[in-house]
C-alpha cells in the first residue's frame, strides 16, 4: 500500500458493471432516534439497516434481490449521490 492509501476494506471483489437499476423502499414508517441537528441537516441511527428491493440487468437475465442499506456519500458540489447496498443471503424472495 502507498503512504496515504486508505486500506481496502471490501470482503468481496467488485465487477465494474453499468445498468439500470431500479430500487424501492417497504411504504412502512421507519423509525430512527436523532444524533444531531443543524439548519441544513440531521444525522439519524435506526436499529437495523434500512431494506430496499432492487432490480437490474446482469447480462441477459433480470435480477430482482432485497438488500439493506449500508452507506450512503453525498458528491462534493454536486446533488449526486452513491450508495452502497448489500444483499440480503439467502433471502426467500430473491430471484
Amino acid at each position: 500500500m502507498n503512504e496515504g492509501q486508505v486500506p481496502d476494506k471490501r470482503r468481496a471483489e467488485r465487477n465494474f458493471l453499468q445498468t439500470k437499476v431500479e430500487f424501492y423502499v417497504d411504504a412502512d414508517i421507519i423509525e430512527a432516534v436523532s444524533v444531531d441537528v443543524s439548519d441544513i441537516g440531521v444525522r439519524f441511527e435506526t436499529e437495523k439497516p434500512i431494506m430496499v428491493r432492487l432490480r437490474m440487468e446482469v447480462g441477459d437475465q433480470l435480477l430482482e434481490r432485497e438488500a439493506l442499506l449500508v452507506w450512503a456519500v453525498k458528491k462534493p458540489d454536486s446533488e449526486m449521490m452513491t450508495y452502497g447496498l448489500e444483499y440480503i443471503p439467502n433471502a426467500e424472495e430473491n430471484i
